[in-house]
């Protein structure tokens, strides 16, 4: 009996493509076939009136942005007098201008070509106070500080460094490129090409300078002003700048204007070293690149073509054309030059978009409007019901499971999924119910390793169960860390100071902590054999496992070689196999036991004081003994083995 299909059977690229693409291009089909018919009648007329009104748009936004340009320029214009009125006041409030007879070495910095040499100048001094080399913009600086907070422009004290006439910025608020004070750069009396500076040449004439001026990498529309010493002579100048490409307004302005889809403006420099750069970019391209030598899709320099037709009309705006570097579409610019900033402004679109921007808004096709507007309501209705039917079998189950792959993510595995199907959605939740099982069999079993049961078994999956295997690798790792450190630790309660577990049965940071454990016993060992007096462990059978390196010494043999024999044996005292035995009595009682007896170590005749304390298990059974002989010395004369005490009767060992 054949299946019957049905719409949960279908697989879920189909169910996209069925209820998301069959209304579309439903409409798609409807309007262009309406559109068809009714575009022949208007095709001609709309296209040539389209031409028109696009360069009517772009000739007007051209226009607009040079009129706004003059009347900020005007303003700016007043603006600088104003603020050269006020530096000057400030200037006559702060002090005369003098110098000091002590002298400041500057690493002046060429703002034209960039070479650097040492100078040795005067301090310059305002009412006495010397301006200082303050680079530093968070930090004040005499006179020029104040006038910017006073006009919002920018200020800077230049001083005269030579005969020629190079002026030095002393005090500035102009930034440099690391956005602290360009101090110790000047302006050269003569250009890199031999031509004197128009500014440095005026103001040393003792005529003030205003007009566009470069400071460092920007231009501005300044003010200079000589400044003398108390001989009359030119000692320094004071110039108000504001940044005319820094005007936020007129900036923001053109940055954001759009003509059309495809139609921006942006602003080219004119003349001089901006010639051809941007100074205010189109998209895709930065402040101050150098566009002079681009060339369109037909090879021509575009660039220098729009400049020159700029130049070649002043005051008026004209049309240029080119093909897009990018794409080869035609596109046409309106072009004008404003003389006062050297800008060329632009304004440019595709030409192809404008006349189908045009062909959307002709009254011929008011009648395939209105059919597509009656279809489309129609395949609006479908699309809301099929849009409804996918969001009950296809969002809300991927909802689901996507609410519990973000719980899954934040470490909370007890999640479960109840949806089920035959399509790739089911399939998906079958899957994910897999997943969940799998994550949380790991979770447990990284549970059980935390609370150090190593028994959890681990299945794997498959051959390509990478996590489980890594679990249980981790398990059989911590399980035999576990069982070298039981064995050290038995070892050493029982006294075996010599045993040591192998690190090479380890790997990465296991070995590490075996190997730390081991470095520690032998640390504590070097301890024990650094001591100047004897020691030793023995077991409740007084078998040694442990002999210092001092005890070692007194009885002539090794460590290794005592290891295992009978501490009697070695130190033949008058206490051993006696109750007097101070290892005898601190593993009977559980406590300390000191003693003093002869003993007769390798033919040495001593006499000792020793003490001993009990070893125990942590179940608290005495496991052995640890002996310290605190003082020894040789014994003189026979009486003081006649003084000693009769021997007692030896306890059972």
């Amino acid at each position: 009996m054949l299946k019957t299909l049905s719409t949960r059977d279908l697989d879920l690229r189909r169910k996209i493509l069925v209820v998301a693409l069959l209304p579309t291009a439903l409409l798609v089909t409807a309007f262009l076939a309406v559109f068809a018919v009714q575009r022949s009648r208007v095709a001609g007329e709309v296209e040539a009136g389209m031409g028109r009104l696009a360069e009517e748009s772009l000739t007007r936004a051209a226009r607009d942005l040079r009129t706004l340009c003059g009347a900020t320029h005007q303003e700016l214009s007043a603006q600088v007098p104003r603020s050269q009125r006020v530096a000057r006041d400030q200037l006559e409030r702060t002090g005369p201008l003098s110098f000091s007879r002590e002298t400041v070495t500057w690493h002046a910095r060429n703002q034209l070509d960039g070479s650097v040499s040492d100078v040795v100048l005067a301090k310059l001094l305002l009412g006495g106070t010397w301006t200082g080399q303050n680079s530093d913009a968070s930090r004040p600086t005499i006179l020029v500080d104040r006038v910017r907070e006073l006009v919002g422009a920018e200020a800077t004290l230049f001083q005269r460094m030579n005969e020629r006439g190079d002026m030095l910025r002393v005090a500035t608020t102009v930034p440099d490129r690391a956005g602290g004070r360009a101090i110790g750069t000047y302006i050269p009396a003569v250009d890199p090409d031999g031509r004197p500076d128009p500014v440095v040449s005026t103001v040393l004439r003792g005529e003030p300078y205003r007009g566009r001026a470069r400071v460092l990498d920007a231009w501005y529309l300044s003010g200079y002003e000589p400044i003398r010493d108390a001989s009359g002579r030119i000692a320094g100048m004071l110039f108000i700048g504001l940044r005319q490409d820094a005007l936020e307004g007129i900036r923001a302005g053109v940055a954001a204007s759009r003509i059309g889809r495809t139609g921006v403006m942006y602003v080219l420099g004119g003349t001089g070293n901006q010639r051809g750069h941007y100074v205010i970019p189109p998209p895709g391209h930065a402040d101050g690149e150098d566009a002079w030598g681009a060339r369109d899709a037909r090879g021509d320099e575009h660039v220098q073509r729009i400049v020159r037709a700029a130049l070649a009309a002043p005051g008026e705006t004209v049309q240029v054309s080119y093909a897009d570097p990018r794409d080869g579409r035609e596109r046409v610019a309106a072009v004008t030059y404003f003389g006062p900033w050297d800008w060329v402004i632009v304004a440019d679109m595709d030409r192809e978009e404008a006349v189908a921007a045009l062909r959307q808004v002709q009254s011929s096709l008011f009648a395939a409007v209105s059919a597509v507007v009656g279809l489309a309501l129609l395949l609006v209705v479908l699309s809301v019901w099929a849009a409804r039917r996918a969001a009950a079998r296809i969002a809300a189950p991927l909802e689901a499971m996507a609410v519990a792959a973000e719980r899954i993510a934040e470490g909370d595995v007890q999640q479960a999924v109840t949806y089920r199907s035959g399509d790739e959605v089911g399939r998906l939740a079958d899957a994910f119910r897999g997943t969940i099982s799998y994550l949380q069999e790991v979770a447990r079993g990284a549970a059980a390793i935390a609370d150090g049961d190593l028994s959890t078994p681990l299945v794997l999956r498959s051959d390509r169960d990478q996590l489980t295997r890594s679990f249980q690798s981790a398990q059989a790792e911590v399980r035999r860390v576990v069982e070298d450190m039981d064995r050290l630790t038995h070892a050493a309660v029982e006294g075996r100071l010599d045993t040591r577990a192998d690190a090479s049965r380890h790997r990465g940071d296991f070995r590490r902590i075996v190997e730390g454990v081991n470095a520690t016993l032998s640390t504590l060992v070097s301890h024990l054999d650094a001591l100047p007096a004897p020691a030793m462990i023995v077991s409740p059978e007084y078998e040694i496992r442990y002999m210092n390196h001092t005890g070692a010494s007194l009885l002539g043999r090794t460590q290794a070689e005592l290891v295992g024999t009978r501490c009697y044996d070695s130190f033949r005292s008058t206490d051993c196999r006696t109750d007097r035995c101070a290892c005898f009595r601190a593993m009977q009682r559980g406590g300390e036991a000191s003693s003093e007896a002869d003993a007769h170590p390798e033919g040495l005749d001593l006499h000792i004081l020793y003490s001993a304390v009990p070893l125990r298990a942590p179940d608290g059974r005495v496991v052995g003994a640890f002996e310290v002989v605190t003082e020894q010395f040789a014994v003189k004369g026979a009486a003081r083995a006649a003084a000693a005490p009769p021997a007692r009767g030896e306890p059972a060992r």
